[in-house]
C-alpha cells in the first residue's frame, strides 16, 4: 500500500495516536508501581485503574454516537484536551480524591477520541485497504510499547513528575496538527450518509444486534486478563521476593511484549483473514489466559519472558481484528457508535484490576492462585465468541437467502 494513497487525515490520525502514546508509555505501564511509592495499596490501586475504565464505560454509550451526531473533529478535540488535562493534573495531585477526578477525566477522554478517531479512519480510506491501514494502527501503537518504557527507563522519567507534563505536551501538539488537517482537508462523513442517529442509538444497536453482543461480552472476559499486564503484573513483580529491581525487570516485559506484536503481527493479520475475525477472537482469548497460567508458574525469571511471549501471541490474535470485525459490521452511518459500544468492553477493564488487586491482596502476592485464577476467568470468553461465530454465520446466510 502506497502512503500516498493514505488521506492526509487518516495519517495525522495514525502518526498523532503514535507519539500520544509513545509519550504515554512514559507514564502508564509504571503508575501502578508510582501510585504504590505514594503509599497505596494493591487494592486501592486497583480502584484508581477502574475508575478510569468505569467512567469510559458510562461515556461508550454516547461517545461514539455522539461523533455520529455532531463530527469526528469536535470529538477528537474534545477527547485530545481532556487528555491533556488529565495527565498535568496527575502530576500535581498527590491525594488519592484527585487520582480519582482524573482518572474519571481519562475515562471520558478515551471514548470521545477512540471510536471518533478509529470511524475517522473508516470515513477517509477505501474498504479494501481498512485491513491494512487499522494494522498500520496498531503496529504504530506497538512500535510506540517497545521504546517508550525504554526510553523512559533510559531517561530515569519512570514515575517522575516531569513525564506527566511531556505527555501533556504531545496532546497539545496533536492537537493542533488535526485541527490544521481539519480545515485543510474536508470530507463526507460516514461516506456521505445524512443520519443524525439518536443519542440511545447504542442500546439499540445491543439490542438487535446479536453478532455483535456476543462480541462484546466474550472481549470483556478477554480484558480482564489483559488488564492485568498493566495493572495486576508490575506490582507482582516489584514486590516478588524472587525479583530484583521490579521497575527495570517490567520495562523489558514491556519491550518483549512490542517485540513480539512486532514479529507476529503480519502472519497473525493473515491468518486472521483467512479463518474470520471471530476466530481470530475465540484463539486470541484462549492464548491469552494460556499466557496468564504460566505467570503462575513464574518461579524465575525466564519463565515470565516466555509467558509475556504467549500473552503477546493472544493479544495479537484479538486486537488485530477488533477493529476490523467493528467495522465490518457497522453500517456506514454508525461507524461511530459501533466504535463506541465497543468501549463497553471496559467493563473488563474496569474490574480486572479489582480482582488482580483483590487477589493480590487475598493470596499474599501468591503467583499461582493468583495467576490461575485470573486464566480460569479470562477463558470464558472463548465461549462467547463461539456463540458470536454462530450468529454471523447465520446471519451471512439469511442475507444470502434474500439475495437469491
Amino acid at each position: 500500500m502506497n502512503i500516498r494513497h493514505i488521506h492526509p487525515l487518516t495519517l495525522g490520525v495514525l502518526f498523532g495516536t503514535f507519539f500520544a502514546r509513545l509519550s504515554t508509555f512514559f507514564v502508564m505501564p509504571f503508575f501502578a508501581i508510582y501510585l504504590a511509592t505514594l503509599g497505596f495499596s494493591a487494592s486501592v490501586i486497583g480502584t484508581v485503574f477502574a475508575i478510569s475504565a468505569l467512567s469510559g464505560l458510562f461515556m461508550s454509550f454516547f461517545g461514539g454516537t455522539l461523533s455520529d451526531r455532531y463530527g469526528r473533529k469536535q470529538l477528537m478535540l474534545i477527547g485530545i484536551v481532556l487528555n491533556a488535562l488529565t495527565f498535568s493534573g496527575f502530576a500535581l495531585v498527590t491525594e488519592l480524591f484527585w487520582f480519582y477526578i482524573f482518572s474519571v477525566l481519562m475515562g471520558v477522554s478515551r471514548s470521545f477520541l477512540e471510536p471518533a478517531s478509529r470511524a475517522l479512519i473508516s470515513d477517509t480510506t477505501q474498504p479494501d485497504q481498512r485491513v491494512i491501514v487499522y494494522n498500520v494502527r496498531y503496529f504504530l501503537i506497538n512500535i510506540a510499547a517497545a521504546i517508550g518504557p525504554l526510553l523512559a527507563v533510559v531517561l530515569s522519567l519512570t514515575g517522575a513528575k516531569s513525564a506527566f507534563f511531556v505527555v501533556t505536551g504531545v496532546y497539545v501538539m496533536y492537537g493542533l496538527v488535526i485541527s490544521t488537517l481539519f480545515r485543510k482537508y474536508p470530507f463526507e462523513e460516514g461516506d456521505g450518509v445524512k443520519v443524525r442517529p439518536r443519542l440511545t442509538e447504542t442500546f439499540r444497536v445491543l439490542q438487535q444486534d446479536k453478532t455483535f453482543r456476543f462480541v462484546i461480552i466474550g472481549m470483556i472476559f478477554a480484558i480482564i486478563g489483559y488488564s492485568q499486564f498493566n495493572a495486576t503484573l508490575p506490582q507482582f513483580i516489584a514486590f516478588h521476593d524472587g525479583f530484583s529491581d521490579g521497575s527495570r525487570l517490567f520495562a523489558y516485559l514491556l519491550t518483549v511484549n512490542a517485540i513480539t506484536v512486532l514479529v507476529v503481527q503480519y502472519p497473525i493479520m493473515r491468518f486472521g483473514m483467512r479463518v474470520s475475525p471471530i476466530k481470530s477472537l475465540f484463539f486470541g482469548v484462549a492464548t491469552l489466559s494460556s499466557g496468564l497460567l504460566l505467570i503462575g508458574f513464574a518461579t524465575e525469571t525466564w519463565i515470565l519472558f516466555v509467558a509475556m511471549v504467549i500473552f503477546t501471541v493472544g493479544e495479537v490474535l484479538m486486537f488485530t481484528m477488533t477493529d476490523v470485525l467493528t467495522d465490518e459490521l457497522a453500517p456506514a452511518h454508525l461507524r461511530g457508535t459501533y466504535f463506541g459500544a465497543m468501549g463497553l468492553t471496559a467493563l473488563g477493564q474496569t474490574i480486572g484490576p479489582v480482582i488482580g488487586g483483590v487477589l493480590l491482596d487475598g493470596f499474599d502476592n501468591a503467583a499461582l492462585p493468583v495467576f490461575g485464577s485470573l486464566a480460569v476467568l479470562t477463558a470464558c470468553g472463548a465461549f462467547f465468541f463461539t456463540g458470536a461465530l454462530k450468529e454471523r454465520k447465520a446471519s451471512l446466510a439469511l442475507t444470502e437467502e434474500k439475495v437469491g
